[in-house]
């Protein structure tokens, strides 16, 4: 039995070959597979509370807040299913590092701009066990 990816963030998860340039015109190589999102109720975003505001930076002229934040991981998470995972960002898969069913975007596929449009692999946390 195939296992079942479920795609947890807002986005389509365009999946491109190993052989796939780090930066491409859209549409000039095709995806593999395409995943896409899950309902918008199973999203997974990050939780987090700022703990208290910084001195500002100044840069350029202007004044930039920096904000103490302390990361929660994701309330919305669903548990670990056997034959499931789950596509996440990957701060929320960094608070999760015990969490073995969850992948990242890894190996970035770009468009001409610089911005992502997919991936050419999936990473999964070097913590914790190994899944089995």
């Amino acid at each position: 039995m195939a296992d079942r990816i479920v795609n947890l963030t807002p986005h389509d998860m365009h999946i491109y070959p190993p052989d796939c340039p780090d930066r491409i015109e859209p549409g000039s190589v095709q995806p593999i597979a395409v995943i896409p999102p899950a309902p918008a109720e199973m999203r997974a975003p990050l939780d987090k509370t700022r703990i208290r505001v910084e001195q500002p930076l100044t840069f350029d002229g202007a004044n930039i807040p920096v904000n103490v934040v302390q990361h929660h991981g994701s309330s919305n998470l669903p548990p670990p299913e056997p034959g499931v995972w789950f596509v996440v960002a990957l701060v929320v898969a960094l608070a999760h590092p015990d969490r073995r069913d969850l992948l990242v975007p890894d190996e970035a596929v770009r468009n001409l701009g610089g911005s992502m449009i997919g991936c050419r692999s999936f990473g999964i946390s070097a913590g914790g066990g190994r899944r089995g």
